[in-house]
C-alpha cells in the first residue's frame, strides 16, 4: 500500500473514532441546573399567576354555595315542629301562612319588636289571643324561633342588642328546657339598602353578627337562611322579593323547609 494511502486511511479511523465519542458523552452529559428527579416533583401553580388567580376568584364569586337540603317527609316535619313556637314581626308572619309549618304556633305581627313583644296580644290557635307571658305560662314547648330586629334599626343599636338579650333570657327563665334557635334577619334588596340610612344591609349585618352571640351552641343557636336568598353580592335577591323587604309567597316554603332541615340537624346534635 502506498504511503499516502495509508495516511488517508488513519485520518478517516481517527474521524470516526472522534465522532463516536462526541455521541456516547455528549449524549449522556447534563447541564449544571438539570436533575434526574424532575418528573417526580408535584405540579404547583404559582400564587403569581395572574390568570390563574383571576379564573379562581371569578369561579369561588360565582359559585352558589350548597345550601340547600332535600326536604324531610310530611310526617317527620311535623314531628320536629310539635311544640314549636316562631317569635316574629311580619316576616314571621309570612313564614306562618306561607310555610307549610301547620304543627307550630306563631305568636307573630307585623310591628313586633325587642321592645313591645310583651305588651302586643295574639290570637293563638288552640290557645286564644294571649300575651306572650300568657302564652308561655299555658304552653311547653321544646323550641322556641325567635327573628325580630328589623323594625328596631332605628333605635339605638346598643339598647337594641340589650333588649334582645333580655328576651333571650327571658325565654331561657320561662321555658327551661326548650332550645331556643335565633334566626338571623333577612337582608334587604340592594335598592332598598342602597337609600335607606336605617334598614340596610350593613346594619342588618352589625346586628345579625351581635345577636348571633347570644348562642352558646347547646341550648340557644343561631340559623342564618341568607345564603338562601341572597344575590351574589349578599343583598336580598329583587327577583324574590316584590316589596324590596319581604320574600315573595312561593319562597317561604322553600324557607320552612330549611327550617326544619336545620331543626333537625340541632336535634341530631344532641
Amino acid at each position: 500500500m502506498k504511503k499516502s494511502n495509508i495516511i488517508t486511511a488513519a485520518v478517516f479511523v481517527l474521524l470516526i473514532a472522534a465522532v463516536l465519542a462526541f455521541m456516547v458523552f455528549g449524549k449522556s452529559g447534563k447541564q449544571p441546573s438539570e436533575t434526574t428527579t424532575d418528573s417526580t416533583k408535584p405540579l404547583i401553580v404559582s400564587t403569581t399567576d395572574e390568570s390563574v388567580t383571576a379564573e379562581n376568584t371569578t369561579a369561588e364569586n360565582t359559585t352558589a354555595p350548597n345550601v340547600t337540603k332535600a326536604p324531610l317527609s310530611a310526617e317527620d316535619t311535623a314531628a320536629l315542629m310539635k311544640d314549636t313556637l316562631f317569635i316574629g314581626d311580619s316576616r314571621t308572619v309570612g313564614i306562618s301562612e306561607y310555610a307549610g309549618l301547620s304543627e307550630a304556633n306563631f305568636f307573630a305581627n307585623v310591628g313586633m319588636t325587642v321592645f313591645n313583644i310583651f305588651d302586643k296580644q295574639v290570637s293563638v290557635p288552640g290557645v286564644g289571643k294571649v300575651t306572650l307571658d300568657k302564652l308561655l305560662s299555658a304552653k311547653k314547648y321544646d323550641k322556641i324561633f325567635v327573628m325580630l330586629g328589623i323594625n328596631e334599626l332605628g333605635y339605638d343599636f346598643n339598647k337594641l342588642v340589650s333588649k334582645y338579650g333580655d328576651l333571650v333570657d327571658y325565654l331561657g327563665k320561662k321555658q327551661p328546657d326548650a332550645k331556643i334557635i335565633i334566626q338571623a334577619n333577612l337582608h334587604v334588596t340592594a335598592e332598598r339598602s342602597n337609600k335607606d340610612d336605617y334598614i340596610n344591609n350593613t346594619r342588618i349585618n352589625q346586628l345579625n353578627e351581635s345577636i348571633s352571640k347570644f348562642a352558646d351552641g347547646k341550648r340557644i343557636f343561631y340559623i342564618n337562611a341568607n345564603p338562601v336568598f341572597d344575590d351574589a353580592k349578599g343583598n336580598l335577591s329583587s327577583e324574590k322579593s316584590e316589596d324590596n323587604a319581604h320574600l315573595l309567597a312561593k319562597y317561604y316554603k322553600q324557607w320552612g323547609e330549611w327550617i326544619v332541615s336545620e331543626t333537625a340537624e340541632i336535634c341530631r346534635e344532641e
